[in-house]
């Protein structure tokens, strides 16, 4: 079971995997523990197998440590992340977050739903200018690097940034240092420079570091990177300049030669970070130099940098200000110790306040705590739903047993209004039994105005005197159903139609009137007046015709004749009704 006073942390370099525990003693001060250092193979600064060497280290890590299921803070390689110095006006609190949003989005090179950011106040001027720091990282590599160290069984509280838990341990573990200087973490694919001048920090990522120099060994000896690798560890140093003897062995000689010449590379980057620090940031120039990380273990790299900077240079001792468990070897621990700066940072986190806590936070963690924020919510909801339940229940007990007095009330009031109810029914009845019989008075009324409006519409299509309609009758499956009133040619329309229903039952009546008449010729042809006149009435509401164009003779009958001194001539229109309407 973890121990609920130690702190556990891990620390995510480029070549490779630390870690420790720590403990808290009662004046506040930190104790390491354990810690473990796992290396990766390779070139760092190909990114195909980090992901697999990460994971493999991570779990031998957290079994080495026993730190399984543990809460712990992590951090993550100033290379990935991209960080922003910014001066902003004078501005209230209340306003901060919107202004430095804003500042993000003009300096961060990404869009801000793409990658995980924070910001820390650096510093505040007499006149009220502020400077606050920006730090943003991709999601996607944030959030596999949060899922390796998961995979491993630790469970991640937080996610700092390399550089910035340097600077935090530097405050911890230097307190008396009150003059400009500059902590140089010299990591295998880059190195981070800090500027410290009191209270306030700045920080810059160099894209130089061992692993650079390894690759330039590799190539001046034609070996490969592991071999340099090892060759590097085991017998280089960086040459110093001036007269000083070389070493016997030539191999090793011209090796310190080529890590001079890398050095060299860096101390230019070291140089213009100065210069930009001093002229744009408005800083002081370093009074001391601390070297840090894995490369500040190299041979003569203090030597080299004080020859120059022309500074004084020393390594920097992350456990400055901790004290070491009886279980920790105290003199592989003094060895570590430029290399973990980083850990003690990070464990300043699981204390009190730090100088600076900028924190990059991966998708699945901020899921998590949005829902422990919201836990408690839920919790007092659902106690207070239990309540509300055992409350109903109460409510609902006493109320039963009003409703089962006001039942047996109801049971005999019921049986009084059955009686009254059966007297309501018949007179239901026979109110629907009158209701019928008005409504066919009703229909009657109805349909008599309907014809009237009929024959107005009728009436209004005609536009000259070309035409009479001496005959107007309603047709019932085409026979009329009045007297014949037309000649003698229907004369057998009105005979009985049973031999069309002799089988089955009828089919519904179609209804349709029909028009006859006589028309006149005139200039325009001898026809065209008769159908100008049947296509106005097609398209009357109340008839069906909508084929009416397409089908004219269907619907239109006209005696041309040929007599031409005759004065009329006969025509006949049939139009179904729209509405059929009952002739009695």
């Amino acid at each position: 079971m973890a121990d609920p006073n130690s702190i556990a942390v891990v620390s995510l370099g480029s070549q490779r995997v630390s870690g420790a525990v720590f403990g808290k003693t009662p004046g506040g001060d930190l104790i390491l523990k354990r810690y473990e250092i796992t290396e990766l193979d390779g070139d760092p600064s190909v990114d195909v197998s980090r992901l697999s060497q990460m994971k493999t280290a991570l779990a031998e890590l957290a079994t080495k440590l026993k730190i399984k299921g543990q809460k712990a803070w992590c951090s993550v390689p100033g290379h990935p992340v991209f960080s922003r110095f910014v001066k902003l006006p004078p501005v209230s609190n209340d306003k901060l977050s919107q202004i430095v949003e804003f500042e993000a989005r003009q300096n961060v090179p990404w869009q801000l739903d793409e990658v995980s950011w924070d910001y820390e106040v650096v510093t505040k001027s007499d006149v009220g200018e502020v400077e606050v720091v920006l730090a943003a990282m991709k999601r996607e590599p944030l959030n596999e690097m949060y899922q390796e160290v998961s995979a491993s069984g630790v469970k991640v509280v937080g996610m700092d940034v390399g550089p910035l838990a340097l600077y935090n341990a530097f405050r911890y573990s230097y307190p008396d240092v009150d003059e400009p200087v500059l902590v140089v973490d010299m990591g295998a694919r880059s190195t981070n420079l800090v500027f410290i001048e009191g209270d306030r920090f700045f920080t810059r990522n160099l894209l130089v570091g061992g692993a650079a120099v390894t690759n330039a060994i590799a190539k001046e000896f034609g070996v490969s990177f592991a071999e340099a690798e090892q060759q590097k560890r085991s017998q280089g140093f960086v040459a110093l300049g001036g007269a000083v003897e070389d070493h016997p062995d030539e191999g090793v000689n011209a090796m310190s030669k080529v890590m001079r010449n890398s050095m060299t590379r860096l101390h230019s980057e070291i140089m213009r970070t100065i210069t930009f620090y001093r002229s744009q940031q408005g800083g002081s120039a370093p009074k001391r130099v601390f070297l840090a990380g894995g490369g500040s273990a190299t041979g003569y790299v203090a030597e080299f940098f004080t020859e120059k900077l022309k500074l004084p240079v020393e390594v920097f001792n992350g456990l400055r200000g901790v004290q070491t468990d009886r279980a920790v070897s105290a003199d592989a621990a003094q060895i570590d110790a430029p290399a973990l700066g980083e850990l003690v940072g990070l464990a300043l986190r699981g204390m009190s306040g730090c100088p600076c806590e900028i924190e990059l936070v991966p998708d699945a963690l901020a899921s998590a705590r949005d829902a422990a924020r919201r836990a408690p919510a839920l919790i007092l909801a659902g106690l207070c739903l239990m309540g509300a339940l055992g409350a109903s229940i109460y409510w609902f007990n006493s109320a039963n047993d009003v409703i089962k007095e006001r039942t047996a009330a109801m049971q005999r009031e019921f049986s009084t209004l059955s009686s009254l109810s059966d007297g309501i029914r018949q007179l239901d009845a026979r109110q629907e039994e009158l209701k019928g019989r008005s409504m066919q008075l009703e229909q009657a009324v109805t349909d008599r105005s309907w014809w009237v409006r009929l024959l107005n519409d009728l009436n209004q299509q005609f536009d000259n005197d070309l035409i009479w309609l001496p005959v107007v009758e309603v047709l019932k499956d085409d026979k009329p159903i009045t007297a014949p009133l037309w000649a003698n040619n229907d004369n057998d329309s009105t005979k009985s139609d049973s031999s069309s229903s002799k089988a089955g039952a009828p089919a519904a009546p179609a209804y349709s009137l029909r028009v006859r008449g006589l028309y006149r010729k005139n200039n325009e042809g001898e026809q065209k007046v008769v159908y100008d006149f049947a296509a106005k009435l097609a398209k009357m509401d109340s008839f069906d015709m909508p084929d009416f164009e397409t089908k004219r003779d269907k619907y239109v009958k006209v005696d041309s004749g040929v007599d031409e001194a005759r004065y009329a001539y006969s025509f006949e229109i049939k139009m179904p009704l729209r509405k059929p309407l009952q002739f009695k």
